[in-house]
């Protein structure tokens, strides 16, 4: 796949989970504001650490199903 296809193909993931799950439009949203030098507010600051922490398990779960490899 080209580049600027997986690009494209990101994107549409990203757009179509953020439209299906909110949560995923919040943490869109953050990344946006710290890409652009906004303050995180306290809300911000507790899903990001709640993020991190759901990233280590969703690791950890993918490689336990064979999704992903070590």
């Amino acid at each position: 796949m080209v580049r600027t296809e997986y690009e494209a193909y990101k994107l549409e993931i990203l757009v179509e989970a953020a439209c299906r799950y909110a949560l995923v439009m919040d943490l869109l949203s953050l990344i946006h504001d710290m890409r652009t030098g906004q303050q995180m507010s306290l809300a911000e600051s507790e899903l990001m650490n709640t993020a991190s922490v759901a990233a280590l398990l969703a690791r950890a779960e993918r490689l336990s199903q064979g999704i992903d490899r070590e």
